[in-house]
């Protein structure tokens, strides 16, 4: 694993003069000799890992968004107010205050919170320094040319405009999954580290069942011929199935032949997600472990 501080955070001194923060992360990489990475990015930086996989689509593996904030997005006066009174409190000396206040911490995570204004005291720099980065293209309207599979996380606590970054990330990359991490607010890694590393390595590291993926696959197939596969599905997936059928056996129509089936990533209750690709479209289907007999308990698919 790799991380880095960017200019003017941490151990970088601020930038003097013009500079790109996508070069800066290809930079690292090569002195890293990583040619391609999974990219995790928080925040601001989750900004700049979208706008990194934008511009380099085969250098990113996989791509980890937590609370990004994403360009081309407009944030409410709401939120600028908020900002400006967090600024006004960090600048009079109120670090603690500044952080209680805001949305970066849940309520009653006072050791992680006072472990971020240790860091913000020791980093002075930190917030106030200007940064004269390049601007890159809006990431905004090219969203959907993400092709890495996106795991969007987002704390419960987190401020409502972050949220709504974080829903529009889910809905405009077309492989992407959101996470609400409940008792978490923006910085969620120093609340819960436990959690938001076993979020992380789960979908960096999750497996496919090929159980489950020729199951996704036969009940496509069933579907094409007509005649849903209802003896592989327990009573209640086979009562949900028959109710929908009509919608769904005229959606395949519309769909096309099946072309091919893969596995994407696996969600954080155990199931897994397929990438199901037809003549004239694609959709994810979800499907959760299967019964000891066999049979799927649980099922569910959406258009891309």
């Amino acid at each position: 694993m790799v991380r880095y501080d960017r200019r003017g955070y941490g151990r970088s001194p601020a930038a003097t003069q013009t500079y790109s923060r996508t070069d800066d992360v290809a930079a690292v990489m090569h002195a890293a000799g990583m040619a391609h990475a999974v990219m995790v990015g928080a925040s601001a930086g989750g900004g700049i890992a979208v706008d990194f996989t934008l511009a380099h689509p085969k250098a990113v593996d996989r791509l980890v968004l937590v609370g990004p904030s994403i360009s081309g997005l407009r944030y409410s006066q709401y939120f600028n107010m908020r900002v400006m009174d967090y600024v006004r409190q960090y600048r009079q000396g109120d670090i603690e205050g500044s952080l209680r206040s805001g949305w970066s911490f849940a309520p009653g995570h006072d050791a992680a919170l006072g472990r971020a204004a240790a860091l913000l005291k020791a980093n002075p720099p930190h917030l106030m320094h200007g940064d004269p980065a390049r601007l890159t293209p809006t990431a905004k309207p090219l969203l959907s040319s993400i092709k890495a599979p996106t795991l969007v996380l987002i704390g419960d606590h987190d401020i409502a405009d972050n949220q709504g970054e974080a829903a529009v990330a889910e809905a405009l990359i077309p492989h992407a999954y959101r996470i609400v991490v409940p008792d978490s607010g923006h910085l969620m890694f120093m609340e819960h580290p436990d959690v938001f590393a076993r979020l992380v390595e789960q979908f960096v590291d999750a497996k496919a069942h090929p159980d489950r993926g020729a199951s996704v696959r036969r009940y496509v197939e069933s579907l094409e011929k007509g005649a849903p596969n209802y003896d592989e599905m327990d009573a209640t997936q086979a009562a949900e199935v028959r109710q929908q059928a009509p919608q769904i056996l005229q959606l395949m129509k519309e769909m096309g032949a099946l072309k091919s089936v893969t596995y994407e990533h696996g969600t954080e209750d155990g199931a897994d997600v397929y990438l199901v690709t037809f003549e004239h479209g694609q959709a994810e289907w979800t499907i959760g472990p299967l019964a000891p007999d066999g049979k799927v308990q649980k099922r569910s698919f959406r258009l891309l």
